[in-house]
């Protein structure tokens, strides 16, 4: 399993400060960095420039930008961002286990998402999840976006927020493709609109592409993503980031899923009239149910 940078630690954090004004080379070592922490913090600075495909010149300039004296402070960072990234995890399968067998495959990949999970939480900032959920709560609609498995997730999401907000709630991506997205995303007129864009590796380039066009008509931009290297960071005025590494897959959609779960719980109780609306046609509807 790759190791990426956790988004709370200090180099991860720094790195996100900075990527949006980072282009060209510099942001060439930055997405390295991110994605081959381990493998970097083992390079001499002129290793990191080859294999990075810039110059020693240019990763001076890049850990001066990250606000270190120079490259060995950054690399004592960068062994610090490590510890925490590589804490410890339990022995992946049982004695009685054969190692590659679809026991041990399930209790890996479960393992590896409980992982995932674990650092979603730690990731959590409190001023940022607070202005999102204030934007969720005062929109006057809310637009979605999601592809691949991220669809998914933006359906759940769409679903559990429309029971329990004012707002119009639009899944602008699920249904008639980009140009009825785009279509949805033309009307948006103010900052009491709030587009959520979801995506993980490999990102979208319509999800980005949308978001993009969401920001510009003047709505406010919530990403869900992965990590600071995302291509929604740079967009969006709040991230919420929940990891989705997987050892066989392009990528897991567990940790977005429980984040949008987690959203829209917190929603809901800030909706208690809502919830008991809700209650009340559960009631009514008891007949419905496999009793």
């Amino acid at each position: 399993m790759s190791h990426v940078l956790k988004p709370t630690t200090d180099l991860a954090n720094r790195i996100s400060f900075n990527y949006p004004s980072l282009t060209g080379a510099p942001r060439r070592a930055a997405d390295f960095v991110l994605q081959n922490p381990l493998e970097t913090a083992t390079m001499t600075i002129e290793g990191f420039a080859e294999r990075s495909g810039t110059s020693a010149a240019t990763v001076t300039r890049f850990v001066r930008i990250l606000g270190y004296g120079g490259y060995g402070e950054f690399r004592a960072a960068l062994a610090e961002a490590l510890r925490v990234a590589m804490a410890p995890i339990d022995s992946l399968a049982g004695a009685h286990s054969v190692e590659g067998s679809a026991f041990s495959t399930l209790v890996t990949v479960l393992k590896d998402q409980t992982a995932n999970l674990n650092e979603t939480i730690s990731a959590l900032d409190e001023e940022v999840s607070s202005r999102a959920m204030k934007a969720l709560l005062e929109a006057r609609r809310i637009f979605i976006v999601g592809s691949g498995a991220s669809h998914h997730v933006a359906a759940h999401l769409e679903e559990g927020l429309a029971l329990y907000l004012d707002a119009n709630v639009t899944f602008a991506s699920s249904r008639g493709g980009p140009e009825q997205a785009i279509r949805h995303i033309m009307t948006i007129g103010g900052a009491d609109e709030v587009m959520i864009a979801i995506s993980i590796p490999r990102y979208s380039r319509g999800t980005v592409d949308l978001a993009s066009l969401a920001k510009k008509r003047g709505a406010t931009v919530l990403a869900l993503t992965d990590a600071p290297s995302s291509p929604l960071v740079p967009i969006a005025d709040m991230t919420l980031f929940a990891p989705a590494r997987n050892r066989l897959l392009p990528n897991s959609p567990t940790a977005a899923f429980a984040l949008a779960d987690a959203i829209i719980t917190a929603v809901a109780r800030e909706r208690p009239d809502a919830v008991e609306t809700l209650k009340e046609l559960s009631e009514s509807l008891l007949w419905t149910f496999y009793q």
